[in-house]
């Protein structure tokens, strides 16, 4: 009996259908994997206790945090900088710069110290993602074990904890790309009514709010280019684009008043298709990531950073082909291969500068091109480990099936573990040369200001008005709708 019982988890681990017949387990693993990944992010920014004397936390992200700390602890806005170095020197209008932190979570600053919010900041777009993943899993029809494998992959590679480890915190907007993939692969299928529009729509402003800038527009380039993949698919992306920055005019306004001061120079991506492939499969400490003799290139490899190890390339490799090999209509095939190719393209070498000759003004603010492969490879993830699912399930989950992708697994996880020691905040801070910061000079300086507050209220008016239109839109479709199923 005690075999029997020992079988049947096993099986609810890789067959969904035996999970769903079982739902504590299901209920069990998730919430294991769940506080896992909030010890580890805990554990990897030292539970808020962060040395910030280093790179971007000293030059940039703690002090603008610090200064909202006084703007929120005020009951002021959080318009002017005293001293405005962490702003790059361009202005001291704190909501000028695009990759700012504006999202509600900053009102907790009232009562947390910089260190233990940036801890809770982390905690939350963690959890919010997860839940992503989570509905990703149910879409996917994707087993326990598939969600393992998807949970590692996502949030424990190289471009979120070496970016993360620099002081990156408004790549806190990776966290909600799941809710990116789930709401993409919703529209391939068929979902293209008002109420698809509002949720993009409002998940990229909400992305804009994180500081996530540059997330922002990657989402809207991948979006313009599966726009080129069908005619519904132009008509609708069209309007998620549109609605997308009109919602997010609160934030495009004040930046696009000082576009002229910002530096735009194109930096490039990949040198090299093998700087490509060293980046998933090897992890250059933070001590070398400035060493272009190290690291290929001339910007610090955190930029380069996605590393999977050799046992994550290979799951990728294997069940990638697999996936493509399949041809599965119902998870975004062909359809997201264009964006997926585009920008893994725009990611190596000059490709990207090209695109940046349009008159767009929102796609010059990427310099780091290679910072674009991200997101194809997030999408990657989720059409390997639905392959992997796909492949059990058509073997009847045999052992081969299921004991080739849990060999490499156990193989992954000391390799996932050696890049999460190696770039955790302690160890970078060691690394980097120290800057010393004063947080308490951070403080606000509020003055007449007519033409950005002026910015700043037309911005708000616009965000108002489009939120309250996609809210009538949407009910409007929900109402048609029920008079059409409703005699």
């Amino acid at each position: 009996m005690e075999q029997n019982k020992k079988i049947t988890w096993f099986e609810g681990i890789v067959n969904p259908e035996i999970e769903e017949a079982n739902p504590l387990l299901s209920w069990i693993w998730c919430g294991f994997l769940f506080l896992l990944g909030m010890f580890l992010w805990g554990y990897f920014l030292n539970f808020g206790k962060i040395p910030f004397d280093f790179h971007d936390w000293a030059e940039v992200n703690a002090p603008r945090i610090a200064f909202l700390k006084d703007a929120v602890t005020k009951g002021v806005l959080p318009l002017h900088m005293q001293d405005a170095s962490a702003l790059r020197g361009v202005t001291d209008r704190y909501m000028a710069l695009p990759d700012v932190l504006l999202s509600p979570q900053i009102l907790l600053l009232k009562w947390l110290d910089v260190g233990d919010f940036i801890l809770i900041h982390t905690w939350l777009l963690y959890a919010i993602g997860f839940w992503g993943l989570y509905r990703l899993k149910k879409s996917m029809h994707l087993s326990l074990f598939g969600f393992t494998w998807f949970f590692l992959l996502f949030y424990f590679n190289g471009h979120i904890t070496s970016h993360y480890a620099v002081g990156h915190i408004t790549w806190g907007g990776y966290f909600l790309f799941p809710w990116f993939v789930y709401l993409v692969i919703r529209m391939i299928n068929g979902d293209h009514s008002w109420k698809w529009v509002a949720k993009i729509s409002f998940l990229l402003f909400f992305m804009f709010l994180q500081g996530s800038f540059h997330q922002f527009i990657w989402c809207l380039l991948f979006l313009a280019f599966l726009a080129l993949t069908g005619r519904k698919n132009l008509f609708t992306v069209l309007k998620a684009g549109m609605f997308s920055c009109l919602l997010s005019m609160v934030r495009i306004i004040p930046p696009a008043l000082q576009a002229s001061a910002f530096d735009d120079d194109f930096l490039g991506g990949f040198t090299s298709p093998i700087q490509l492939i060293r980046s998933f499969i090897q992890i250059i400490p933070p001590s070398e990531s400035l060493n272009s003799a190290v690291t290929g290139g001339n910007l610090g490899w955190w930029e380069f950073d996605h590393y999977i190890g050799v046992s994550g390339a290979l799951f990728l490799l294997i069940f990638g082909i697999l996936w493509l090999k399949n041809r599965r209509k119902e998870t975004g095939y062909p359809a997201i291969l264009v964006p997926m190719i585009v920008l893994t393209l725009f990611s190596i070498g000059k490709f990207y500068g090209i695109f940046r000759l349009l008159p767009i003004p929102l796609f010059s603010g990427e310099r780091v091109s290679a910072r674009f492969l991200i997101l194809p490879l997030v999408f990657l993830m989720a059409e390997a480990v639905y392959a992997m699912q796909q492949s059990m399930e058509i073997r009847k989950f045999d052992v081969l099936s299921v004991s080739i992708p849990l060999l490499i697994l156990l193989f992954g996880l000391p390799e996932f573990w050696s890049h999460l020691e190696t770039w955790k905040v302690l160890n970078a801070f060691q690394a980097f040369p120290y800057t010393y910061t004063d947080l308490t000079i951070k403080t606000v300086a509020n003055h007449p200001d007519p033409s950005y507050t002026n910015g700043l209220l037309i911005g708000m008016v616009i965000t108002i008005l489009t939120a309250i239109l996609l809210a009538g839109l949407v009910w409007r479709e929900n109402r048609h709708t029920k008079n059409i199923l409703v005699p």
